[in-house]
């Protein structure tokens, strides 16, 4: 994210979406259940703080 900022005016970037915000299955086995922020009941993972302080941190900038 910092280099997607970084680089944006060079790149023409001028959004991100991340698309994976929650869950499909948080309890079930498998990699590609597992990409979100949140688990599939709404409930924040370690990430979704990390992830809030980033965009608050490129949001400064």
């Amino acid at each position: 994210m910092r280099t997607v900022a970084a680089r944006s005016a060079d790149l023409n970037i001028d959004g991100y979406a991340f698309f994976a915000l929650r869950d499909t299955d948080s309890a079930a086995e498998g990699l590609f259940h597992h990409f979100g922020l949140l688990r599939d009941d709404y409930t924040p993972k370690p990430a979704f703080d990390a992830y809030r302080r980033l965009i608050d941190e490129l949001a400064r900038r």
